[in-house]
This record gives C-alpha cells, sequence and structure tokens, in this order.
C-alpha cells in the first residue's frame, strides 16, 4: 500500500508493500471524514470553514507538462490486447471521503484501470489527498491493475493545486506486476489511454476553472492551458488516425442545468474533420444525465453524459419529477441541449427536506471495436454495484465512423426503484445514441 509519507511529501522512500493485485484486501478504512449533511450546498458555513485556509493562493506553477516526450509524451498504451476486454473505472467528484464515496469504491472494484474526474473536497489540500487516495490513511480509491490516472477539477484549485501535482500525480500512471511505482508516470493533468481501436482522452478544465474576487467565482471562459493545445495538435494528433475518441473533463461543455463552459469543445473541434463524432463524459454537475447528440463547430456529434456523482451529495432538482428552475439561472438559450434523461430516483432526505439521489459510477469496457458504457449506482447502501443503464458503440477504424448500437435503461424492469425520469421535452431514449 501507498505510503502515508509518501503521499503526504514525496518525501519518504518506503517502497510499496503490497501488489496492486490485492490492495483492496489490504486496506484498513478509516471512518469517514465527512457525511452528506456537511456537504450539502446549503451548508454554507461548512465551506466557509473549509475554504478560509485557502484563500487568495496563487495557482500552482510551473504548469507541469511532459517536458521529455521522447521518454514520456503522456500517451499510455493499453496493456492487454485490442481482442481481449478492457475495463476502466471512472469516477467523479468522487474524493470526499464519505461513507458514500467507500461503497462506490468498493463496488466499481478493482478493473485493468481507473480514472477519477476531478475534486477531492473541501479544497484538495494535502490531508485530503491522503485521506482519499493513501491506503495508509484510509483511502479506498480503487487502484487499477494496470493503471490509474487522476484529473483535476475547480475543487483541487481552492487550495491552488499544489497537493494534487505534487503529491498524487506521482503514484498516477502505468503499473506493471510486482513493482511498486509506475513504470510511465502522469506527469501533467492531461493524458492519453490507447489501444488500436479506442484513445480516452483526459483533459484538465479545472486549472484555470477560478476566477474573481480572491479567486472563489467559476469561470466561465476557462479553457484548455496552451501546453495542453499543443499536446493534442502535435503529440496525440486527433486527425490523423480512425480510433474512436472518448473525451473525460472535469467540466461540462454544455448543460441543461447549469453554466456552460464551451472552449474546450471549441479547440477539440478545430482539430478534427467534420463527421467524426465523439463520446464526452464529464463531472461537476453531482447528478447522473444523458443527451443526444450536439453539435460541434465543425457539425460533429458529441455525445455526452454527466456521471460525477461519485461521493458527493447528489441534490435532486425536484423530487417530485421533472425539471425545475435551475439552480444558477440558466439562461433560456440553454433550451435542454438535446437532454435525454437524468437520474431523479431518490435515496434519502436529510436536513428534513433536502432529497438526495443515488451515487455512482462508471466502467468502460473496451474489446476490438466494440465498446460497452455500463452506469451503476450505489444500490441503496450495499452489496454489489446495480447497473442502471449501459450503453454500446463501435468504431469503424477505416472510416472513423462512431456508431451507437444498442441503450438499455435497467430501471424500467420493475425490480428497482422509480425509473430514470426521461426529458420532458420529448426526446426518446434512442437519441443518445443517435438512433
Amino acid at each position: 500500500m501507498r505510503d502515508k509519507n509518501e503521499l503526504l511529501g514525496l518525501s519518504g522512500t518506503t517502497p510499496l508493500a503490497n501488489n496492486l493485485r490485492s490492495i483492496k484486501e489490504s486496506v484498513v478504512k478509516a471512518p469517514p471524514a465527512y457525511n452528506m449533511d456537511g456537504l450539502i450546498a446549503e451548508n454554507k458555513w461548512a465551506w466557509i470553514k473549509k475554504n478560509v485556509s485557502s484563500i487568495g493562493k496563487n495557482k500552482f506553477k510551473p504548469y507541469p507538462y511532459y517536458h521529455d516526450p521522447q521518454n514520456n509524451n503522456g500517451i499510455f498504451k493499453i496493456q492487454k490486447p485490442s481482442a481481449d476486454p478492457v475495463t476502466v473505472a471512472l469516477l467523479s467528484d468522487w474524493a470526499a471521503d464519505t461513507a458514500e464515496a467507500q461503497l462506490i469504491a468498493q463496488q466499481a472494484g478493482i478493473q485493468d484501470y481507473s480514472i477519477h474526474l476531478g475534486d477531492t473536497y473541501y479544497v484538495g489540500n494535502e490531508k485530503e489527498i491522503a485521506e482519499n487516495f493513501n491506503t495508509d490513511e484510509g483511502g479506498t480509491w480503487p487502484y487499477g491493475t494496470l493503471g490509474s490516472f487522476a484529473m483535476v477539477g475547480n475543487h483541487e484549485m481552492y487550495s491552488n493545486g499544489q497537493s494534487y501535482f505534487t503529491q498524487l500525480l506521482p503514484y498516477m500512471g502505468t503499473y506493471v506486476e510486482n513493482q511498486d511505482l509506475p513504470v510511465q508516470v502522469q506527469q501533467a493533468s492531461f493524458f492519453c489511454l490507447e489501444n488500436d481501436h479506442w484513445r480516452i482522452i483526459g483533459l484538465d478544465t479545472g486549472y484555470d476553472s477560478l476566477t474573481g474576487f480572491l479567486g472563489l467565482s467559476p469561470n466561465k471562459k476557462l479553457d484548455l492551458t496552451p501546453e495542453q493545445k499543443d499536446w493534442l495538435q502535435n503529440t496525440v494528433k486527433l486527425n490523423e488516425d480512425k480510433r474512436g475518441i472518448i473525451i473525460l473533463s472535469h467540466h461540462q461543455c454544455f448543460s441543461a442545468f447549469e453554466d456552460e463552459f464551451p472552449n474546450p469543445a471549441k479547440f477539440i473541434s478545430s482539430l478534427m474533420s467534420p463527421g467524426r463524432d465523439i463520446l464526452w463524459l464529464w463531472g461537476h454537475e453531482h447528478w447522473f444525465s444523458v443527451y443526444g447528440p450536439n453539435k460541434l463547430d465543425n457539425g460533429s456529434n458529441i455525445f455526452a453524459r454527466c456521471i460525477g456523482n461519485g461521493g458527493m451529495p447528489v441534490e435532486l432538482y425536484n423530487p417530485d419529477g421533472g425539471i425545475k428552475k435551475p439552480r444558477n439561472n440558466v439562461p433560456a438559450s440553454h433550451e435542454n441541449r438535446n437532454l435525454v434523461l437524468y437520474d431523479q430516483r431518490k435515496r434519502q432526505v436529510v436536513k428534513g427536506n433536502i432529497a438526495l439521489g443515488h451515487n455512482g459510477y462508471v466502467i468502460l469496457t473496451l474489446q476490438a471495436n466494440q465498446l460497452t458504457i455500463g452506469y451503476f449506482d450505489d444500490n441503496g447502501g450495499s452489496g454489489a454495484g446495480r447497473k442502471v443503464l449501459d450503453e454500446t458503440w463501435t468504431i469503424d477504424t477505416t472510416t472513423g465512423i462512431l456508431k451507437g448500437t444498442s441503450i438499455t435503461d435497467h430501471t424500467i424492469n420493475g425490480n428497482q426503484p422509480a425509473a430514470l425520469q426521461l426529458s420532458l421535452f420529448g426526446a426518446w431514449l434512442k437519441d443518445a445514441i443517435g438512433g
């Protein structure tokens, strides 16, 4: 397991004690530091107390990137034949050190790879990074047997990002059996994990996500850093092959509910030929939602899903069903962004009248030219994760054509809580895969 001194400051030299394949059995869980009552948006005093020591800190600099591309260019090869199934766990807004986060980590299990899409609560400082990712401190992050990656959200940047960049990233990357540290380290907050058919590209939307007085307001003009743009254009070279593209980010490009951050998608669009449809999964908004196709600037389709419900409260918009007026007064011009469904199933009520939904996670399964995306919830607080939705896609690597082949809502079979809330705007479930 990861030595607490190493993860708390990279000052120790003790090697990892256990093989990564048995890390789940070696974890001794500490009681969670937080509960849902303390993390709901309405509990403003708790947020103020946690943020006060971080107010006004300058961003961590210089911005880390892959300085020696001959040895490590940020492209990580999947260490399995493309014909074999490869599993990738995706958790977002997970690192909250709540009982729900611990449960989600357990249910996600040990996959080939695992990726955190960002946000360590409250502010991503040294202690909070350790509590979530350091197994000696009771951290329950489900490290993959072949690799783990971590992205930066806005919350890590409340404490300027230093703990994320200096304490967590050195333990992220790809692993091999019987070696304790990554053999290829994730040196920056962006990466590409790929095989012969698929490219999973993690982007950093967190670094420039804060603005305003003391850096506490969301920056709606956030963009990819110049280092990322150069890497995407000259190293990843998005448009030079026809593999399927799965983009991961913390912030949403568009939303039926809250703020929109369109600039990263505009840049991605500028690098790609029309017709290269892509999948994009993000977090930040804290509830599971699925969109039908939306257009990039080049005319290609983007199929987006919000998966940011790992360990934070999922505050339902309207526990009686339907979409109520969004909290942030989203302009009517947003319309619904082709929203197909969102999860309005109630799991519990806190503070007497605040309805919370289910926490969850995603498992990607890549096998040859087929991708299966399984969406799971916390199963009411016990047992294995419960699949609520899955979808399958194929990629034609000779043409670059991405095709959705099936999508199934597993909450409508009578054996689970009420079905996922279909959009009130009349979209059909099949629209989510372009059917």
